[in-house]
């Protein structure tokens, strides 16, 4: 099925079957059943399952109320989701037993920890929060409504606040408190057999001094606050009827940077999208795969990759995947 009859699709029934292989690089996630996870009333009328291989999730409607259950965590004991259609909750459950810290003798006290998600939508937004009672964990509030400006007709907010271990590993102190606040607007273009994405927005990010990863596993580092310019585009094209390719481009830019700091720094992603009815494969490919098969096509349509050259094995071409089904 091509991409812009999928489109029209979703617009009757109110979602289509992706996953956080495809949002991710198309970067955004309107329409598809991975909406849930910013908004969970998003989940209400879905029948979708779907695992990455580590986890799984089943999402299903019965009499007008919508059901989700998750599992794959070792201490994860509940993860479940009810919508009636015009707000949902997310909640999570986990336990975690007594165990000596790396190193020493001295035993660490179990825990219970709990996840709690609400969404429904408020004046025509759709509005979605989260937050855990885990250490340094976030609390986050997203915002989406649509809007008609030159080439943009969907606006959003996210407000996200927590500790953060890895900023506290680079300044070598204990966990690190960080808020990032985001406004953005963006499009979405039908192209006939592709469709586009066009972004833009605005960023103020007060987390300590951290470094940010970009998509070719490069650093780029920020002070202890920035205000950033966000631009970002994507194309998802139709190869075939059961074949899609997802190319994404995001830049930012600093706007006052200090010494030390980037300036900019932009990130580049790619995925592949398998329908076979019922059942989708979502892939990311991994950095340099794509740039390897356009290289070298027959080489890799004959069932070969490239091989790396420290280890001589053959390098994998997904990065990460996510299969789906359907019903």
């Amino acid at each position: 099925m091509k991409l812009r009859n999928i489109l029209i699709a979703a617009a009757t029934v109110g979602f289509m079957f992706a996953s956080m292989d495809r949002t991710d690089v198309v970067g955004y996630s309107e329409g598809d059943y991975y909406d849930m996870m910013s908004f969970p009333h998003k989940v209400a009328g879905e029948n979708v399952a779907w695992t990455s291989g580590t986890n799984f999730t089943a999402v299903w409607t019965d009499n007008g109320t919508t059901w989700g259950f998750s599992g794959g965590d070792a201490d994860e004991l509940a993860n479940m989701r009810w919508s009636n259609g015009t707000y949902s909750l997310a909640l999570g459950l986990a336990m975690t037993s007594g165990t000596a810290a790396s190193g020493s003798d001295a035993e660490v006290a179990g825990d219970t920890t709990f996840d709690l998600g609400f969404g429904m939508n408020v004046a025509g937004w759709d509005v979605g929060f989260g937050m855990s009672t885990v250490e340094n964990s976030a609390m986050t509030i997203n915002a989406r409504g649509k809007c008609n400006f030159w080439a943009f007709d969907t606006v959003t907010f996210s407000y996200e606040a927590g500790g953060s271990d890895d900023a506290a590993w680079i300044t070598g102190g204990g966990a690190a408190a960080y808020s990032n606040i985001d406004v953005g607007m963006y499009g979405v273009q039908d192209w006939g057999a592709s469709t586009g994405m066009f972004g833009l927005g605005f960023s103020s990010t007060d987390t300590g001094p951290t470094q940010w990863t970009t998509g070719d596993g490069g650093w780029s580092k920020l002070g202890d606050g920035a205000t950033l310019i966000n631009t970002n585009f994507s194309v998802e094209s139709t190869l075939t009827d059961w074949c899609d390719l997802r190319i994404g481009y995001s830049k930012t830019f600093n706007m006052g940077p200090e010494a030390g700091e980037d300036e900019s720094f932009d990130s580049y992603s790619a995925g592949l999208g398998f329908n076979y009815g019922s059942v989708q494969l979502d892939m990311t490919l991994e950095a340099g795969a794509l740039d390897n098969m356009m290289g070298n096509p027959l080489y890799y349509l004959n069932g070969r990759s490239d091989i790396d050259d420290v280890t001589g094995d053959a390098e994998a071409l997904a990065a990460s995947w996510t299969l789906s089904y359907s019903w």
